[in-house]
C-alpha cells in the first residue's frame, strides 16, 4: 500500500463520520507521529510504499477512528502549549481553555520582581497545568495531586520527559483534611460538566474520556469548588491567588459560594466569549 492509497482508504472508510478535512488531518497526524513523515514528504513521495508493520498500525488506527476514539488516545500523546504529553483514557485530553488558564497565571507572575512561589495544582490529571507552570516560570515550586495512583504515574512520566521537577502526591479533593503546607498559588480545573450537557457532547468525548473527570453530581454540582475553597481558607497564604477553570453555567452559584469578604474575584472569558476562568486573591 502506498501513501496515496492509504489516504484514499481512510477517506472512503471514514467519510460517513468525519469531513474530508478532518480525515486528511488525522491521516497526516498519524503518519507524522507514528512514522515521522512530514507533509512535504507526503506531497513529494505519494507512491512510497508502507512496510507491512506500518500497514497493520494504520489499519488498527483506522478501526479506532471508526469507533470515534480521539486521535490523542490512539497515538497516546497530545500537545499542550509547548509540551508533548502522554495521555490515556484515565485522563482528560487537555483543552485550549486550560492553556488560557495557564496563560493567565504566567502573565500575573511573569516579572523579575517575583519571589519564589509555592504552587499547588489540584486534580492534575496528565499534569498539563503543573508541568507548564514549572516549565515556563522557574520561580514556581510546583506540587500536584490526584486521587488515582495510575494518573499520578502518568503525570510523573510527563514531568520527567519535559525536564521539570514536580512533587506529586495521592490525595482526594473531597478528603483533603489538614495538610501542613501553605501555598502562594492554588490552581484547579476540577470536574464541572452537568448532566444536561451530555446531549450536546460528541461521542468521542462521552465514550472515551473519563466521566469522573468531566461530570459533577446532579445534586451537588459545586462540590469540588466547595472543598477547594474550604482548603484554601487555611492553606492559601495572605494575598495568595486561587485560579479556577469553571463551567459558565455554574458561575452564579459559584459566586454565591465564594466568601467575598475573604477574596477579591476577577472573571475572565475564554476565546469563545464565555466566562471560563476565575481568579480569587485572598485579602
Amino acid at each position: 500500500m502506498t501513501i496515496e492509497e492509504g489516504k484514499k482508504i481512510f477517506r472512503h472508510k471514514l467519510k460517513k463520520i468525519y469531513s474530508i478535512r478532518e480525515i486528511d488531518y488525522y491521516y497526516k497526524y498519524l503518519l507524522r507521529e507514528c512514522f515521522n513523515l512530514s507533509p512535504i514528504e507526503l506531497a513529494l513521495n505519494p507512491n512510497s510504499q508502507f512496510q507491512n508493520s506500518e500497514v497493520k498500525l494504520l489499519e488498527k488506527a483506522l478501526s479506532k477512528l471508526l469507533r470515534e476514539m480521539p486521535i490523542q488516545y490512539i497515538i497516546g500523546k497530545t500537545y499542550f502549549r509547548n509540551l508533548n504529553l502522554k495521555v490515556n483514557q484515565k485522563v482528560l485530553i487537555p483543552r485550549t481553555e486550560t492553556e488560557e488558564l495557564v496563560d493567565w497565571i504566567i502573565d500575573d507572575h511573569n516579572t523579575m520582581k517575583e519571589n519564589q512561589k509555592v504552587v499547588l495544582d489540584i486534580g492534575t490529571g496528565s499534569g498539563c497545568i503543573a508541568i507548564a507552570l514549572a516549565k515556563e516560570q522557574p520561580l514556581f515550586t510546583v506540587l500536584a495531586l490526584d486521587k488515582d495512583m495510575g494518573i499520578i504515574k502518568l503525570a510523573k512520566e510527563n514531568a520527567k520527559s519535559c525536564g521539570v521537577n514536580i512533587e506529586f502526591f495521592k490525595q482526594d479533593i473531597t478528603h483533603m483534611g489538614v495538610i501542613d503546607l501553605k501555598f502562594d498559588i492554588i490552581v484547579s480545573n476540577p470536574p464541572y460538566l452537568i448532566e444536561k450537557e451530555k446531549q450536546q457532547m460528541k461521542r468521542s468525548v462521552l465514550n472515551y474520556e473519563p466521566h469522573k473527570a468531566l461530570f459533577v453530581p446532579k445534586n451537588d454540582p459545586l462540590i469540588f469548588y466547595r472543598y477547594i475553597l474550604e482548603f484554601s481558607r487555611s492553606n492559601l497564604n495572605s494575598h495568595g491567588f486561587l485560579y479556577f477553570e469553571i463551567n459558565p453555567l455554574l458561575l452564579e452559584g459559584l459566586n454565591r459560594l465564594i466568601d467575598h469578604e475573604i477574596y477579591t474575584v476577577l472573571e475572565r472569558m475564554d476565546i469563545f466569549g464565555k466566562v471560563r476562568m476565575l481568579r480569587l486573591q485572598k485579602h
